[in-house]
């Protein structure tokens, strides 16, 4: 492990990186966690074609399910990916929000929503959080360790207006983990522009054993430390999560245990949908096309696809 800096001068020469996943313990106590700190890659995931591709309140609420896919997926221990997924109901406006984020660092999400619903419902709250945009619904993380082995799935209820509530109830139910969740995701201006920033962290009790004393006492404290987390210190993209640490955790000498990559990255490719397209027989693929050509588009990145008939046949 590598110890965190112990004076501010000291954290600030080592400034960690954005877009990365910063996995913390606090020396000696029963608390550990991760934190993410997002820039660019929520950036070219929340506005892939250089202009934003949803409204502020879902765009802010898929920012951070694929902050709580990275976070969770850095934990890990096998080559996979974790997906995210929120299924909302008919009293809200998001019907399906999703992310998807690889034990190696690549995250991507999309969401559905009704344009005309969201317009109702910010006639009473002009952002809405969680609770309101997805009208309650459910909650889940599902774990693919990859095609030869089953995968594993956690659901619980959608409750709270922030998706770091919804995460919290997953762990405290699901997993019973006790977990505090705090996410934050928003635009910042500066001299080039609008972008997206974003941050998050996650503490997490360590389980008692017979070698460790009773954790409840520092765990306790641990939590009013990090419930003065505030989200203009998670969204700040000049204040690095290092920083952020020291802040909190000095007293506790809070130590960097280690730091990994962050990128937006899909999967999707022009080859891989070629070859679902000439699955398809000669009617269908009929049926599809428009003037000779099928078009398709990721609804992760937005990419379109072209395929004239004549290359899939």
């Amino acid at each position: 492990m590598i110890d965190t800096p112990t004076t501010p001068e000291d954290i600030t020469r080592e400034e960690s990186r954005v877009d990365t996943v910063t996995v913390f313990q606090l020396d000696g106590q029963p608390v550990r966690g991760r934190a993410v700190k997002l820039g660019p890659a929520l950036d070219k995931a929340l506005r892939p074609n250089g202009e934003n591709r949803y409204p502020e309140a879902i765009a802010r609420l898929l920012g951070e399910a694929m902050m709580t896919g990275a976070l969770v997926a850095q934990s890990l221990k096998f080559d996979g990916r974790l997906v995210v997924q929120c299924h909302g109901t008919n009293d809200g406006s998001v019907s399906l929000l999703m992310a998807d984020c690889t034990t190696d660092g690549h995250i991507r999400g999309y969401a559905r929503w009704d344009a005309e619903k969201l317009k109702e419902l910010q006639i009473d709250t002009p952002l809405p959080g969680a609770q309101v945009l997805l009208g309650g619904g459910t909650f889940s993380m599902t774990i693919d360790q990859g095609p030869d082995m089953d995968q594993y799935q956690g659901i619980a209820a959608i409750e709270g207006d922030s998706l770091s509530s919804c995460a919290e109830h997953y762990f405290n139910q699901s997993e019973q983990v006790p977990t505090r969740i705090q996410l934050a995701c928003g635009e910042v201006v500066d001299d080039t522009g609008s972008h997206w920033s974003g941050g998050g962290m996650m503490i997490q009790k360590i389980a008692d054993d017979t070698a460790r004393a009773d954790a409840t006492p520092p765990w306790e404290t641990a939590q009013q430390l990090f419930r003065t987390l505030t989200d203009a210190e998670l969204i700040d993209p000049d204040l690095s999560m290092n920083t952020l640490l020291y802040r909190l955790f000095n007293e506790y000498g809070v130590r960097i245990v280690d730091t990994h990559a962050v990128s937006s990255t899909c999967r999707c490719s022009r080859e891989r949908l070629l070859d679902t397209l000439k699955s398809f027989d000669q009617a269908a693929m009929d049926d599809m096309a428009e003037d000779g050509i099928i078009s398709a588009s990721c609804e992760f990145c937005a990419t379109d696809y072209k395929f004239p008939l004549a290359e899939i046949s």
